[in-house]
């Protein structure tokens, strides 16, 4: 038997992820992360989600950022429109993680000895993995295959700091009663052989005007609820040799669900607000490798080892989230600038026009 994987670039992984991030998209490697697939199908899901964990954390957090530069609310049909850059800091403890904690069934970490493998954002390190397969079905292994890891892209060097960027733009709207509408949209986008959309919705309600007391008192007080949902997926066709017997195309999908909840406060000082935030994300990530794979080619064809629909995954993340910032504004023209204290921490800067 001989192994037949072919090389999968880790582009066309990680732009499932974000297209719409082209500076992270040129400075990454071309590491094989579906090389996992060697592991089997169980294990091969467990290794492809410890690696990728802290991206699609730093991205969904990221994602979570931009939605208000203030806590008043429009008048009707008052309405801003603006872009902000959401720079995710990514902890150094996310750099590794520890195949030996996973719960593998097949397969285990031969190198490095210390037994710890680079995530997608470590190191650019070599790992070597030993897996043993059953090729004929009986349950019992009978093909030991040797393959490496992917490295890290190594971003503490590449960039000098371990972070991501997630852009935003969303339109608000004054509907009634002192509460916004917030839109986010993007059109699907293609390439070749990708597409990705975005679709959020926020509301943002004044509640100082519903507690007596304070209605008076000189700054503004509200609630906002917003979500955000990324929906793409990535052709892997012709990369890996699949069954004649099974036509279905072969896909990474993926769907991310970010959803905010937050209480704000700002108060205006002639052209300065200064604004702050406390509340919470949670987030939901998932991603399917669809289709069937041939891993292992047996010249024979009698005991291909082929692997149906061989990935799930699954990343929630839940984080209380602390907010301060300041914006600027000159006429209709707004510049802003927050920070976001959460397990990912984040700096947002915004550049939009707003008329009440």
């Amino acid at each position: 038997m001989t192994q037949s994987i072919r090389s999968f670039s880790m582009k066309k992984i990680l732009v499932v992820l974000l297209m719409s991030v082209p500076g992270f998209m040129h400075a990454q490697s071309e590491a094989e992360l579906v090389e996992f697939l060697n592991a089997g199908k169980q294990d091969a899901s467990k290794l492809m989600g410890a690696y990728l964990n802290p991206m699609v954390e730093a991205f969904s957090y990221g994602f979570n950022g931009g939605w208000y530069h203030t806590a008043k609310a429009h008048n009707t049909l008052g309405f801003d429109f603006g872009v902000a850059l959401n720079g995710v800091f990514i902890p150094s403890s996310k750099n590794h993680f520890t195949p030996s904690s996973l719960g593998l069934q097949n397969t285990v970490l031969v190198d490095p000895t210390s037994g710890k493998a680079p995530t997608v954002v470590g190191p650019d390190e070599s790992t070597n993995y030993q897996s043993s397969i059953d090729i004929t079905g009986d349950g019992v292994p009978d093909q030991t295959l040797i393959f490496d890891g992917p490295p890290g892209v190594d971003f503490q060097e590449n960039f000098k700091i371990s972070g991501a960027v997630a852009p935003t733009a969303q339109l608000g709207i004054g509907i009634y009663k002192n509460t916004d509408l917030k839109i986010r949209w993007m059109p699907e986008v293609k390439t070749s052989d990708s597409k990705v959309k975005l679709l959020g919705f926020g509301v943002l309600h004044d509640i100082k005007q519903h507690i007596p007391g304070i209605r008076t008192l000189p700054f503004d007080l509200s609630m906002l609820i917003a979500f955000t949902n990324i929906k793409g997926s990535t052709l892997v066709e012709g990369e890996f040799d699949k069954p004649q017997n099974d036509p279905r195309q072969q896909l990474m999908d993926y769907s991310m669900n970010a959803w905010l909840f937050q209480a704000l406060i700002s108060k205006k000082i002639s052209v300065v607000t200064f604004y702050g935030g406390i509340g919470y994300n949670t987030i939901k990530t998932s991603s399917d490798l669809t289709g069937s794979y041939v891993i292992v080619n047996d010249p024979s064809g009698n005991n291909d080892l082929v692997l149906k629909d061989p990935v799930s995954l699954s990343f929630k993340n839940k984080s209380l989230r602390v907010t301060a910032g300041v914006r600027f504004k000159f006429g209709p023209i707004y510049l802003t600038g927050d920070y976001s204290i959460q397990e990912y921490n984040t700096l947002s800067v915004g550049l939009g026009v707003a008329v009440r």
